[in-house]
């Protein structure tokens, strides 16, 4: 029995602290939740009650052998590499923080230096197996194409304040992994996880697409050398409460630790 401190509790880290309970609860026993927003004690999860860190430091001294983040960028700069430090592994979701040079160096250097493991979820793709297979066959090509609705992406810095248009399909971004990850903080994670996983952020080519007409949030991933080819193209509804993100964000974690508690690990 593995125990599981989730950090951030908005919409997404409800659906996860959920799962865990309902679905993993064999394997994993919830710890505690820290978010600075939560002021109780404790939150009910079904029939449980969950204990509330009323401190980072709290989190940091618990009895969690694995730390989720489900809290954004700021949080994985913040938290990773004290968390890696206190002998616990931690599962990133915010991957875009890894876009940054500086942070994912000291994370990996922490990461060795106290022999733990950072695990980055799929979030609302998948294929990132294949995606590595073809890219450690050498000469690959990578792109991705992100197609959400304009309500999705409006209030990105990119855009400068400025809405799309509600009444036309546009290209609203086109771009490197890392350049896409500044300009669409909330919707390109995928792009760096699909960077980290093939050629890395500065060559995969991503395109950031405005559609009024979609239902849900598209990623299709292509890449190929002259040995393989794959496309991977993944819908996911995006969550009633946050546009930005997707369900199978918070699904992709509880399938990671069921994976991790598994005696056969798929890849």
């Amino acid at each position: 029995m593995k125990s599981v401190a989730v950090i951030g509790y908005g919409a997404l880290g409800k659906i996860l602290t959920s799962a865990i309970v309902n679905h993993l609860s064999d394997d994993y026993k919830v710890a505690g939740i820290y978010d600075i927003v939560l002021k109780d004690d404790f939150v009910q999860v079904s029939d449980i009650k969950i204990h509330v860190f009323s401190s980072f430091e709290e989190l940091l001294n618990s009895e969690a052998d694995i730390v989720v983040e489900i809290a954004g960028v700021e949080a994985v700069k913040n938290m990773a590499s004290d968390i890696l430090r206190e002998g616990k592994d931690i599962v990133i979701t915010s991957v875009g923080a890894l876009a940054d040079d500086l942070a994912l160096k000291d994370i990996v250097d922490t990461a060795r230096e106290y022999d733990r493991k950072v695990h980055v979820t799929s979030g609302a793709i998948g294929g990132l197996d294949i995606v590595s297979t073809i890219a450690l066959m050498g000469n690959a090509v990578t792109s991705i194409e992100s197609r959400k609705a304009p309500k999705s992406l409006n209030g990105a810095p990119y855009l400068d304040g400025v809405d799309l248009p509600e009444d036309e399909k546009v290209l609203a971004f086109e771009g490197s992994a890392r350049d896409a990850i500044l300009g669409f903080p909330k919707n390109t994670n995928v792009a760096v996880a699909t960077g980290i996983a093939s050629t890395g952020v500065n060559d995969v080519n991503v395109r950031v697409v405005s559609d009024p007409d979609v239902n849900g949030n598209t990623h299709c991933i292509t890449i190929e050398n002259e040995g393989a080819k794959a496309l991977i193209e993944v819908t996911s509804k995006p969550d009633v409460k946050n546009p930005k993100s997707s369900v199978t964000e918070a699904w992709s974690v509880a399938a990671l630790l069921k994976n991790l508690a598994n005696p056969i690990q798929l890849f």
